[in-house]
């Protein structure tokens, strides 16, 4: 229930041979939700050709979380305001991804927009300048060292500010237009901040967190194991009324931050029991 297709900026497959993938691996079901972009509509048809059952939505980067929403009805006025706000959050993304190529230059002259972007095949998200690094210009055996260098090195402090929506903003949005919301990776969020966060969502009536989630594949920067985060992802839900939710956040052609294998859809999820309180928005 976590995937992304080429409309969201670090991923580069398309939407039906992402779908083709999920059934060749065995789904049933899949959610994708493209980050801070709009679902294509049209693989409805080709998921239902492939007898696989699809839900369409967005990963909405909020303060301190991402939240996502499948089954949105959205209003051409509501469109039109997203539409904005997701050109504002790429084009913050995208000079906070100037600033860390500029500061990168001096350890290796080569990490430039231009090589960074035609390794890309689009504009150099601040994700793919980390796998430049691992995969073309071999710096460091995985993203995750990459990451560490740049934390190390403080190359990543006071980077341009990202202007982010309130997440009980978007999940109220969410459930006005229809929609089922979802709290992703919650331990991506401050530590600091997860549960009092939790409490807020709750209370904001939030549907679902993300209870399996491949984090040490996707660049978690602590210690901890998948099965630890997922223990203390079910704690985080006492005294709350949520359903679990999961997935790999496939984002083909990045691949898990520890090597530099692919990761495709179906090496993480839910099972069809879990997934039943996700049936309205899977069709």
């Amino acid at each position: 229930m976590h995937t992304h297709s080429g409309r969201s900026w670090e991923s580069k497959i398309p939407g039906r041979l992402l779908l083709t993938l999920a059934r060749q691996n065995g789904l049933q079901g899949i959610g994708i939700c493209e980050k801070d972009a709009f679902p294509d509509e049209t693989l409805f048809t080709h998921a239902a050709k492939l007898r696989l059952k699809l839900a369409l939505g967005i990963e909405f980067s909020c303060r301190d979380a991402s939240i996502i929403g499948f089954g949105l009805d959205l209003t051409t006025k509501d469109q039109t305001k997203l539409e904005s706000r997701f050109a504002l959050v790429r084009e913050q993304t995208l000079q906070r991804a100037h600033v860390l190529i500029e500061r990168l230059q001096s350890w290796d002259g080569t990490i430039n927009r231009k090589n960074v972007a035609a390794f890309a095949g689009r504009d150099p998200h601040p994700t793919f300048i980390v796998q430049y690094m691992v995969q073309a210009r071999r710096m460091f055996p995985s993203m995750i060292d990459a990451g560490r260098f740049i934390a190390e090195e403080r190359l990543d402090s006071d980077l341009p500010a990202l202007h982010l929506p309130d997440p009980v903003d978007i999940i109220e949005l969410i459930h006005r237009v229809g929609g089922v919301s979802i709290w992703a990776h919650p331990f991506m969020s401050p530590s600091e901040k997860q549960r009092p966060l939790m409490a807020t969502l709750a209370e904001a009536g939030l549907d679902g967190i993300e209870a399996v989630y491949p984090y040490r594949e996707n660049g978690y920067p602590g210690e901890e194991s998948n099965e630890i985060l997922q223990a203390r992802t079910l704690s985080l839900t006492k005294n709350t009324d949520v359903f679990f939710s999961g997935g790999s956040d496939c984002r083909y052609p990045i691949g898990p931050f520890e090597d530099t294998r692919l990761m495709l859809p179906g090496e993480y999820g839910i099972t069809s029991h879990e997934a039943q309180f996700l049936e309205r928005v899977l069709h």
